[in-house]
């Protein structure tokens, strides 16, 4: 009886274990079939299956991290990409897959720190030729602007009335180590039209220049953290007017204003999100202001995205002010992007972008909608054409008091055009 017993369960679990080598031959097969087809749907299926019956290992993961990957679906592949490393070591293809999805999802930073971590040995071709995580980009373009003319029809205090604006720039951004990288600008910025002043009624040509340099160092000590320093300065000139024995005497001042601050910054798969404060002595003024943006990438790449961002600034004399902003963005072709927003707010003397758009004119638009296409036209360059349109509220200021009356709207239409290189 005893020797029956053994030997009837003996029997139950041979037959348990070869039909459990059928079902696994049977799922695998599937699964390769699905892969092979390009079916990432089923291939999920056939998986979701295999693991619930504890059934999990290198081929399978591998099959789903490259269907995965080829379908954008970055933060899944690299979740598939990693258990595949786990189950084989000498993995580089996995490696290869998860480097370009950090990279794709528009995290270069943690791509270069994940490259950092892959010893020599376990890197393909393709790996080794960027054993040397630094690149470069640098940029140039230039930005346009054309006002309706406004006037007030009596007036006894200080305004602009803008006919137009140029702006020039160039600049670019170097990585001098996967976790270390600088960014640079220069902006010659021009603009136009008739100054009144107190003493001086009647108005006078208006033809400002102003030079301003940008600069940041961005640091990753964690993955996907980035924490910074900015400063940005301005150099023009002011034409001061001053009674001098009975005759009007002009003079021109040098004068500079500056920005500093810092910021930090979390970029994850699906959420993106930083905060800055700077620091500033716009208009003969001081200024403190807080920043913050939040992306939102619903399927973790490129492909769709959306920003909401705020800025709320403090005035020691001309009080406080804010902008808020909201963008979506899109890919229309493989070498085509898309992106359109809206900005409003009631800002004057602002900086926006971890410092990097800085205005302090006295003139900044209350409300802004563009659009702006992004164009890949050859390898290695990138092409970005913006068309906007602008209301701006334009005050009489009082420099004594420091007060500002009479709002006046005024429109502008313009455009901005930036080409830029990546080596």
């Amino acid at each position: 009886m005893r020797i029956l017993l053994i030997l009837s369960v003996t029997l139950i679990a041979l037959t348990a274990e070869l039909s459990g080598q059928s079902d696994f031959r049977t799922l695998d097969r599937q699964s390769y079939n699905y892969f092979m087809k390009g079916d990432y749907i089923n291939l999920r299926k056939v998986a979701d299956t295999m693991q619930v019956h504890g059934i999990d290992y290198y081929y399978l993961r591998l099959r789903l991290g490259i269907l995965a990957y080829n379908k954008q679906l970055y933060p899944t592949a690299l979740t598939d990409l990693m258990k595949a490393i786990e189950f084989n070591s000498t993995d580089t293809i996995s490696r290869e897959l998860i480097y370009n999805s950090y990279l794709f999802s528009g995290r270069k930073t943690d791509a270069y720190l994940f490259l950092e971590s892959i010893p020599l040995n376990k890197r393909n071709n393709t790996l080794k030729k960027s054993i040397k995580p630094v690149s470069s980009e640098f940029y140039f373009g230039s930005s346009v602007a054309a006002y309706d003319v406004v006037l007030y029809e009596t007036n006894s205090l200080n305004y602009e009335a803008v006919k137009n604006s140029l702006s020039v720039t160039a600049g670019g951004e170097t990585y001098f180590s996967g976790r270390l990288r600088g960014t640079y600008a220069y902006t010659n910025f021009r603009k136009s039209g008739t100054v009144y002043s107190p003493s001086d009624p009647t108005g006078t040509d208006l033809n400002f220049v102003q030079n301003q340099l940008y600069a940041r160092l961005t640091g990753s000590i964690f993955p996907g953290w980035d924490f910074s320093a900015f400063g940005h300065i301005a150099l023009y000139s002011e034409v001061v007017k001053a009674g001098l024995m009975g005759n009007k005497v002009s003079t021109n001042q040098q004068k500079s204003e500056y920005l500093a601050g810092a910021g930090i910054s979390k970029n994850g798969w699906r959420i993106h999100g930083g905060a800055n404060i700077s620091f500033s002595n716009f208009g003969n003024s001081t200024q403190i202001r807080g920043e913050g943006y939040f992306t939102w990438l619903p399927s973790g790449n490129l492909n769709l995205y959306l920003t909401s961002g705020w800025m709320g600034q403090t005035d020691i004399n001309w009080c406080g002010t804010y902008q808020a902003s909201q963008e979506v963005g899109f890919k229309i072709l493989k070498s085509l992007w898309m992106d359109s927003g809206l900005v409003l707010g009631n800002s004057f003397l602002y900086a926006r972008n971890q410092g990097y758009m800085m205005n302090n004119s006295f003139q900044i638009p209350a409300f802004t909608i563009y659009s702006n296409l992004l164009i890949l036209p050859w390898k290695n360059f990138k092409l970005s054409v913006t068309p906007y349109y602008s209301q701006t509220n334009v005050y009489s200021w009082d420099f004594n008091t420091y007060t500002r009356t009479n709002k006046l709207i005024n429109n502008a239409l313009g455009g901005s055009i930036k080409l830029t290189y990546k080596h």
